[in-house]
């Protein structure tokens, strides 16, 4: 079964300020998950029929871009699945879209890497990372004597 994404003014929870959130539900295989997209409207600029913000809307333009920015990533992402024909569950897809930006030291990222490279048996590529791991290191005393 195919998966769907879309956006909706969720109008069972309103918030502080008086705003409704404003919500991803992604269902596949009869589940339904929601994710907050991490911004809120008032009801009367909500077109609830065609779940998008109405063309009196403050920010509406922000708003779209937002929702499709969002629309976007679930979409690429189920492409990116199916592509490799990997089956895939509505939490899956929800934890592989929310955590697909993370914070990582540049340590952290040559080390993934390294792994990541002797796990494919690339080793020469995996030594090469390590070289450049090990060029950085001494210098780091030296920079944080700095300040950098």
């Amino acid at each position: 079964m195919n998966a769907t994404v879309n956006v909706l003014c969720y109008k069972s929870k309103i918030l502080s300020n008086g705003e409704n959130p404003l919500m991803i539900r992604v269902c596949k295989d009869g589940k339904k998950k929601y994710q907050s997209i991490g911004i809120s409207v008032k009801p009367e600029y909500w077109d609830f029929e065609k779940n998008k913000p109405k063309r009196n809307c403050p920010d509406k333009e922000q708003i779209q871009r937002i929702i499709t920015e969002k629309l976007r990533e679930f979409s690429n992402q189920i492409i990116e699945y199916k592509t490799e024909n990997k089956e895939f569950t509505v939490t899956n897809l929800m934890e592989k879209v929310s955590s697909s930006i993370t914070k990582k030291t540049v340590e952290q990222l040559l080390n993934d890497e390294i792994i990541r490279l002797k796990d494919e048996s690339r080793l020469k590529y995996a030594l090469t990372y390590k070289e450049l791991k090990t060029s950085f290191w001494p210098h780091h005393c030296l920079q944080a004597s700095f300040g950098f």
